[in-house]
């Protein structure tokens, strides 16, 4: 009957309020709740220790004792500035006639080892690898040498030993100052062991 069709119809639609009601309030339940706003800071940050070191300003003195101790502490530094620069050029300068000014005992050393090396007769006697080395326990820096003048002219003699593979020995080099350029004036190489074996490489004199 018609009054049946509309009960049934009015289950059927109470039942999909029921549904949709149902939905909406697990929606409501699953939906997470929303985070506060985090609280304002209250008062900013402090400055470091290293800000407010590089920030603050010394103050300056006002009585006539603190004037004449900054000016005191100033001038101090002031001489303490100029006298490390004067022990560095000094420094600089040692270091450059120790190693790299041509008259220096240790430059030539360097230069007569280096022909010694490059010499084929040397190679014969003393072998393919030769080292050189001077006096004591610091040899290589330590070479004996000998400053002197003759005839007008600047030299400068060293003696070092040397080894090789094959035999040990003694090398004397000498360099001379002729029209302000250092030329070698002589070099050789001799052997310790009997029978003594001396080699001339160059002769200048």
């Amino acid at each position: 009957t018609v009054s049946q069709m509309r009960l049934a119809t009015a289950i059927v639609l109470a039942r999909q309020v029921a549904r949709q009601h149902k939905s909406l309030v697990r929606m409501m339940a699953s939906t997470p709740a929303p985070k506060p706003a985090p609280k304002q800071e209250e008062s900013q940050l402090s400055r470091s220790v290293l800000e407010e070191v590089l920030l603050s300003e010394k103050p300056k003195p006002t009585t006539f004792t603190g004037k004449v101790a900054e000016k005191a502490e100033n001038t101090f530094m002031y001489v303490a500035a100029a006298a490390s620069i004067a022990a560095l050029g000094a420094f600089a300068y040692i270091l450059l006639e120790t190693f790299l000014a041509n008259d220096s005992p240790n430059k030539i050393y360097t230069r007569a080892l280096s022909m010694i090396r490059d010499d084929p007769r040397s190679q014969d006697i003393f072998g393919s690898s030769i080292a050189g080395f001077g006096e004591g326990k610091r040899r290589r820096n330590n070479i004996a040498s000998h400053k002197y003048e003759k005839d007008g002219e600047q030299r400068v003699r060293v003696l070092f030993h040397i080894k090789g593979d094959r035999a040990e020995g003694n090398a004397q080099c000498e360099v001379v100052q002729r029209d302000g350029d250092w030329e070698t004036r002589f070099l050789f190489v001799e052997t310790k062991t009997s029978p003594r074996i001396t080699h001339v490489i160059i002769d200048n004199r």
